[in-house]
């Protein structure tokens, strides 16, 4: 129960962050950020353009030191502001992905 909280509280921080990012690099007034948290990027009330998603893949990737891979963007949750949060909190946490020298996703090896 303990690590659950820590990763709800470890979730809430990079929606944070994300949140802000909306904010001030895509000009995304906090209002409409706070609003669609549980929302999505892309729809009826869209915060961003697909290219704009785009960069703010690329901005989480450099931030969070981690690298997106096909089964994470054809997961739902990347278009939402929740969902995204918990993929970078489960890429970070278990470090489940790294680049190669021919940039496919493949799972890191542990000790």
């Amino acid at each position: 129960m303990n690590e659950e909280k820590n990763a709800t509280a470890v979730q809430a921080k990079i929606r944070n962050e994300i949140a802000n990012l909306l904010h001030t690099r895509f000009n995304v007034p906090e209002a409409s950020v706070s609003e669609s948290a549980e929302g999505w990027f892309f729809g009826l009330h869209a915060l961003l353009t697909p290219r704009e998603l785009t960069y703010l893949a690329h901005m989480l990737e450099m931030q969070y030191n981690i690298q997106f891979c096909s089964p994470e963007y054809d997961d739902p949750r990347f278009y939402s502001l929740a969902g995204l949060s918990e993929i970078i909190e489960e890429k970070t946490a278990l470090k489940s992905c790294k680049t190669s020298d021919n940039h496919k996703c493949i799972p890191c090896v542990t000790d």
